[in-house]
């Protein structure tokens, strides 16, 4: 399986450089071929991924450059840019291959980048991390989104440096992406809100703001914020606010948080501090976990704090253990395990989660095994139908 391949081989660095602090002349070749075998993988595959095959049968209606000029806006499914980013692939090919390969070039370029700059002792970990619990996410599912969040990674040093004119004229292109990007233009406030996170705190705040939404209808109240455009309330808010969550949902954002707060309680007790500061992006999790108990689909929001976490999350751990090695407490260690263990349970429940429901005898990770190339261009007929019943709607669009 070409998945396990790919772990494997991103073990040998992890291993050598980050566990064991080597250093040689290929520490570049392997980061490299890594971000080379990255983009191969996601850039030539063959209907693999949900959105994938939603994007894939809109390809064809989308506009070249030529077009775009003629293309009508306004009453277009997706956001302006994204058929402009669309456009630019079909400028260089005309296939949904090239497609690929320009998205996948995008996304992992991007994150190879921001982990060797903000986590640049462990950044192979960083990447070990990203490919078991987001890769097939960020590359083969939320394809608009997860340029929103490219865009995002490129202009932190913007927000760090309170560049902020220049970091909301960025914000105002994510959001000709898709409108998910709205949250970047709260990223700011967190700066003021969280500028001495406290674990005590992030519980409070959490607890908070599930009162909130006991005593305020917090979905009208969105609605009338964003009156003025149809657009943000159709293509927004009505997807992120219909949902519900039953216990077991519940549950689960609870335990999705928890990492986000071990993190923050071990960086506490420990002082723990990194040349770059992203704890305040961290803790806003609490916010987007505790609204997505009564709306489930706001976790979406959390996407956006992923690579922050990841970063904040492997300097935690690697500097847990640079400090204080074997003195270290009992408790410091339990939480560190703790935050490895239900991150895996996290990631991995992500994919296995049992979706018979809309397809008999089904798990998510259908959507993504088996893998097939441009190759082998063979079309999984298990895949196909779950996500007919599973993306419904999408596909009746298109």
């Amino acid at each position: 399986m070409i998945y396990l391949l790919v772990l494997i081989l991103i073990l040998v660095p992890v291993i050598k450089y980050d566990l064991l602090a080597k250093s040689d002349e290929r520490e570049r070749i392997w980061y490299f071929s890594l971000l080379a075998v990255f983009v191969l993988v996601a850039g030539l595959r063959y209907r693999v991924g949900g959105d994938t095959l939603v994007y894939m049968s809109a390809f064809d209606s989308c506009p070249t450059f030529g077009e775009l000029k003629y293309f009508d806006f306004e009453r277009a499914q997706f956001n302006p840019l994204w058929y402009v980013f669309v456009a630019f692939s079909k400028w260089i090919n005309d296939s949904f291959t090239c497609f690929q390969i320009v998205h996948a070039l995008v996304v992992n370029i991007t994150f190879f980048h921001f982990f060797r700059k903000y986590c640049p002792r462990y950044y192979f970990s960083a990447i070990l991390i990203y490919f078991f619990g987001y890769y097939c996410y960020f590359n083969m599912e939320v394809l608009r989104e997860a340029l929103c969040i490219c865009i995002l990674l490129w202009s932190v040093d913007l927000l760090l440096n309170k560049r902020y004119l220049w970091y909301y004229l960025i914000c105002a292109v994510a959001l000709e992406l898709h409108y998910s990007a709205i949250l970047m233009l709260f990223l700011p406030f967190a700066f003021a809100i969280f500028r001495k996170p406290s674990w005590i705190f992030q519980i409070a705040i959490f607890a908070a703001v599930i009162f909130l939404f006991v005593v305020i209808n917090i979905p009208d109240l969105l609605l009338s914020l964003f009156s003025f455009s149809d657009r943000i309330i159709h293509g927004l808010l009505g997807d992120y606010m219909e949902a519900s969550l039953n216990l077991g949902g519940i549950l689960g954002n609870i335990a999705k948080y928890l990492p986000f707060l071990g993190v923050i309680w071990l960086r506490e007790k420990n002082d723990i501090e990194d040349e770059y500061d992203f704890i305040p992006l961290v803790s806003c999790g609490v916010i987007f976990y505790a609204m997505a108990i009564p709306m489930s689909e706001v976790v979406r929001f959390a996407n956006y704090l992923l690579p922050f976490f990841i970063v904040s999350m492997v300097n935690t751990l690697y500097g847990v253990w640079q400090n204080y090695q074997f003195k270290i407490r009992q408790v410091t260690w339990l939480v560190s395990l703790a935050v490895l263990f239900v991150s895996f349970v996290n990631h991995t429940y992500y994919y296995v989660r049992d979706e018979s429901d809309k397809y008999p005898g089904s798990r998510f990770y259908c959507v993504f095994i088996p893998y097939y190339s441009v190759f082998n261009p063979v079309i999984d007929e298990h895949r196909e139908s779950f996500l007919e019943n599973y993306r419904g709607d999408f596909f009746i669009f298109f």
